[in-house]
Parts: C-alpha cells; structure tokens; sequence
C-alpha cells in the first residue's frame, strides 16, 4: 500500500470504518497467523484473535507507518503469546496434530520456498529443532516479514543480536536441509 493510502486507510480505521479495519486484517492476518502458528500450533487462531481484539481496542492511539503497525501487531501478539503460554502451563491440554491445522497462504518468498522445497510440516519441524530465540527471530524475518530493527524492538534485543541469531539459525537450517538431501 502506498504510504497516502495507508494513512488514509489507518485514519478510516480509527475512525471506525468497517472496509478500513478489513483491509488491515487482510494485509496482516496471515503472517501473524503463520507466526502464531509456528509458536502454538492449533491454539494460533484463538492467540490471534485476542490479539486483534486488543489492538482493535488500542487503534486509536496508533501513530506511524505500515511497518510500524505491522511491528505494533507482532508486539502484541507476541505479549498474547506469553499470555497464553502462562495459562497453558496452568492447565496444559493435549495439543492434536498439525495435520489438522488448516494452512493458511504464504507471506513471502521465503516461506513459500521453505515450504515449497520442504512442505510444511518439514519446515515446521526444521524450525522446531532450533533453539527457541533461534526460532523466534527466524518466524519474525521471515513469516512476518518484519525488519531487523522490528523485531529488535519486539524481542528486547539489539539489531545486532538479532542478526547473529538470524545467521546462526539459518546456518543451522542449512546444515540440517544439507543432511536430508
């Protein structure tokens, strides 16, 4: 979206208008929930829907671009995130497999071609083997599409953490697609 569009269309959106909230969801809507889906599997759509609820309940006081919302949304869903891993451990459930998780459409290249060469449950489980902060930041970059300095933000880490993690994680992924083939 064109940067005039988008104020325009945040404007309408704070403001109220129906077509304006739609058009956010739908532009950001499937990165969080391959996002989210990578972090609680079945559970991504119940975290994205609290965190679309909450930022609904905050677009108000929003002020920046479409990366900067794009980053407001991930730092939401990943404090939604917490929230529900808290209430998890406080009554675990047993999770169904991720043949039963619906796909939803790829976000960007990377990920198309992550799951095109590997399939998805292969890259989810690629992705799992990674340390967690590992994983974090490789969904952040690359499912969310968000900046280094986004995720940054979001993590609590440096720019400069952020992409030591990301080398190391996708040299880690490289050695292990390197040992399948």
């Amino acid at each position: 979206m064109r940067a005039e569009e988008f104020a325009s269309t945040l404007a309408a959106a704070q403001a109220g208008a129906e077509w304006a909230i739609a058009l956010l969801y739908e532009a950001n809507q499937p990165r969080l929930l391959r996002y989210l889906r990578a972090q609680v599997g079945q559970d991504a759509d119940d975290v994205a829907a609290d965190t679309w609820l909450d930022a609904a309940r905050n677009l108000s006081t929003f002020t920046g671009d479409e990366d900067a919302l794009r980053g407001w949304l991930f730092t939401i869903a990943r404090r939604r995130l917490s929230d529900h891993r808290r209430r998890q451990r406080r009554r675990p459930v047993v999770p169904t497999s991720d043949a039963q998780v619906d796909e939803v459409p790829s976000a960007s290249a990377e990920s198309e071609a992550l799951a095109g060469a590997l399939g998805d449950a292969a890259a989810r489980r690629l992705v799992a083997s990674l340390p967690d902060a590992q994983a974090e930041i490789v969904l952040l970059r690359v499912v969310a599409g968000l900046s280094v300095d986004q995720v940054a933000e979001i993590t609590g880490r440096r720019p400069g953490t952020v992409r030591v993690l990301q080398h190391r994680a996708l040299r880690r992924l490289a050695h292990e697609l390197q040992d399948e083939v």
